[in-house]
């Protein structure tokens, strides 16, 4: 006699599942092997000899938009490579541009004017003719862009509508730059603040201030990176964590500075700063932008050529080359000759770039301090920069009034003083320093025509000559 009915049920119910286990590992492993096999949209040519970049030749970058998958990939090939240039894209338009790089954050943070020739204010239209485009962007010192934010730029992008011969742009890798310093320099490094503000009269509270960790934690990758703008007038200030029994940056140098007519400012400000960036330091110092700015320009400069291969990258564009860069792990300046060269010598240069925010995201310190953007009036700020902005303005007058009085009590002569977005035909916000009511509007946001000075200017050269004085003293002193 046969199994009982209810013992052959439950046999075949088991081989049932077993054939349907072993028919789902197949489809499993068919389906492994066609996504192994599956063409490769584009391929990467890492650049030579250098630590990051790659370029990428016969993909249309229109065949990503709308396709989440496809910008994913985008994505993990820019942190991978950190700039990626695609040759030929001479039919992406404006919207194609804007429709891809939103992508990759928002484009609606309202941080520079739009050009009168631009297609969309969201794209800066930059050149070497003010009829064509804005002129002189960028070239005052290496930098990453938005360092007025809470955290600059995520990712950016450039689009060359025409390149021209000598119109190149260097690229530095940060973390390359970090490692290429003594350890002991690094860890000093590890203890500035960079700060830039924008606004109209920041110790009545109007305006907005950013301090961002030189050195950081890359919010993506979580490598070690840094955030600066060499240009003078993009850094009001340096902010350094003083340990106990440690020295600063430029060890006494510094101190006439604390002891000096504005210490009480200094001193006062020093319960906001720990409310700030946290309590671990014993104090904080407040430096001028000069000699921090300088020695890194010099750390730069003095290469050797193999560590100069690795780290800068000299890119010379084609007319259609379209560029997708980590702002958090590149800095960047154009060749300051090449790019400006008369139009009607050189020919015209014309590209496009956006610059995109990533909502809610922060730069770490090594300590666990996170950057801050400090406002006044919440309206003022774009929307897409409001999220995580600490509003309080009795804070800003407080750690402002700490910044100026390092300079001195004849900066008194900047209350009142105009303030303007942009340097001469530049298109990108020029952060301005002002401590008492602005008394001029902002031109209109089509004006290209140069502006007054910005304040910034005025307060950075009170610092340097602030230093100055105290170096000569310190000289005549041995």
């Amino acid at each position: 006699a046969g199994p009982p009915a209810a013992a052959r049920s439950l046999r075949r119910r088991r081989q049932r599942r077993e054939r349907g286990a072993a028919s789902s590992l197949h489809r499993a492993a068919v389906g492994a092997q066609e996504v192994a096999e599956a063409p490769r949209p584009y391929e990467v040519q890492a650049f030579d000899r250098c630590a990051f970049g790659g370029m990428v030749e016969g993909y249309d970058l229109r065949e990503a938009i709308g396709k989440p998958e496809m910008v994913a990939r985008l994505r993990r090939d820019m942190e991978r490579y950190k700039l990626l240039v695609f040759r030929g894209q001479t039919e992406l338009s404006g919207e194609d541009h804007l429709a891809l790089s939103e992508q990759f954050g928002s484009t609606d943070h309202g941080l520079h004017r739009p050009h009168p020739r631009a297609p969309d204010p969201r794209l800066l239209r930059i050149s070497n003719s003010e009829a064509e485009g804005f002129v002189q962007v960028g070239t005052s010192g290496w930098h990453v862009d938005g360092v007025m934010l809470q955290a600059p730029f995520a990712v950016q992008t450039m689009h060359f509508l025409s390149a021209i011969p000598g119109g190149d742009t260097l690229f530095l890798g940060l973390g390359e730059l970090l490692r290429a310093m003594p350890e002991d320099l690094q860890e000093r490094m590890r203890r500035l603040w960079f700060v830039s503000g924008v606004g109209k009269n920041l110790i009545a509270g109007d305006g907005q201030l950013s301090l961002l960790p030189l050195v950081h934690k890359h919010p993506k990758t979580g490598e070690d990176s840094m955030c600066f703008h060499l240009g003078s007038q993009y850094c009001v200030a340096w902010i350094e964590e003083i340990e106990a029994n440690s020295g600063g940056l430029f060890g006494g140098f510094m101190e006439g500075i604390l002891g000096g007519p504005g210490a009480a400012d200094v001193n006062l400000a020093q319960g906001t700063l720990r409310r700030l960036l946290g309590d671990g330091p014993s104090k904080f110092n407040v430096l001028p932008p000069g000699p921090t700015q300088d020695l890194l320009t010099r750390l730069i400069d003095s290469f050797d050529e193999g560590s100069r291969s690795r780290a800068i990258w000299r890119q010379e564009w084609q007319t259609g080359d379209f560029a997708l860069i980590d702002n958090c792990a590149l800095a960047h300046l154009p060749d300051m000759e090449g790019t400006q060269a008369p139009a009607v010598e050189a020919g015209l240069r014309i590209f496009h770039r956006t610059t995109m925010v990533d909502l809610g995201m922060r730069l770490t310190s090594s300590r666990g301090a996170r950057s801050v953007l400090l406002a006044g009036r919440p309206e003022r700020l774009a929307e897409a920069c409001r999220e995580g902005a600490l509003v309080d303005p009795a804070a800003l007058g407080c750690v402002v009034r700490a910044l100026t009085s390092a300079a001195g009590d004849e900066d008194a002569a900047l209350v009142g003083a105009p303030v303007v977005s942009g340097g001469k035909s530049q298109g990108t916000s020029q952060p301005a320093f002002a401590l008492g009511p602005q008394e001029q509007e902002v031109p209109s946001s089509t004006s290209i025509s140069p502006p007054p000075p910005a304040p910034s200017g005025q307060l950075v050269s009170r610092l340097r000559a602030k230093a100055d004085k105290l170096k000569a003293a310190a000289a005549a002193s041995k």
